[in-house]
């Protein structure tokens, strides 16, 4: 089967499955994404139990994808019962996963922000006659210390990566308040997609623009913020010709 020459990228922050209001919105979720028939969909603020039916299996079959799930932190105390952090549904094969740490909090996590350790999820898809790195990750949203430092960390490790590579997420900060006009040196070593930014949070009445992808130039992409229910954030749907 040949590989894809075109990639249609779903990014959203599902809220541990609820919607603005609080209330339960897998099925809203599942619909939507369906509907937009990407190839690969990155998610944050996934919440999924330990060695039990979880959403993402679900959501895997209904969309004809593999699943990995890569948390960030375990929830329940001394024996966890689930995860929490980056999900990545992927239809195309699978050719390598990994995930890096971007923050070592002091402490084991006791549910507040500075003990959730933030990671960044990868998988290794093939594209046209060659292959792209696609990433899922979520950043701090009340210390900014923290988050500069793990967007930093975040910049330096994508330049190891061997070859391209788009990295979805929900970063709680726009993008000029952490890459440059020159997007990080000569040659624009980064590049922001939607382009100009688009606002995505929070969902009724959207006013920032912190949901967006990342990529490695060269890549022909184009991207845009879609209205749909059933969380806190919008969508973002991007295409990599």
């Amino acid at each position: 089967m040949p590989a894809n020459t075109v990639l249609r990228i779903l990014h959203w922050n599902v809220h541990s499955w609820k919607d603005d209001g609080g209330q339960p919105s897998f099925a809203e979720v599942a619909a939507f994404i369906a509907g937009q028939d990407p190839d690969v969909v990155s998610l944050v603020e996934v919440s999924e139990p330990w060695a039990a039916p979880g959403r993402l299996p679900d959501l895997a079959r209904q969309t004809g994808s593999a699943w990995v799930f890569s948390p960030a932190v375990e929830l329940g105390g001394d024996a966890p019962e689930r995860g929490y952090g980056n999900a990545l549904l992927v239809r195309p094969a699978l050719l390598a996963v990994q995930q890096w740490a971007l923050t070592w909090p002091p402490r084991v996590y006791d549910g507040t922000e500075p003990s959730e350790a933030r990671t960044v999820a990868l998988a290794r898809i093939p594209l046209g006659g060659g292959a792209l790195w696609v990433g899922s990750t979520h950043l701090p949203s009340t210390r900014r210390d923290q988050r500069l430092a793990a967007l930093s960390r975040l910049l330096d490790l994508t330049e190891k990566l061997d070859g391209p590579w788009l990295i979805c997420g929900d970063f709680n900060e726009v993008p000029a308040g952490w890459l440059g006009p020159d997007r990080r040196g000569p040659g624009e070593r980064v590049r922001v997609y939607p382009d100009p930014p688009q606002l995505s949070h929070p969902a009724r009445f959207p006013v920032r623009a912190i949901d967006y992808g990342i990529a490695s130039p060269g890549l022909a992409v184009t991207a845009r913020v879609l209205d749909a229910p059933g969380s806190d954030h919008l969508p973002v749907l991007i295409q990599v010709n």
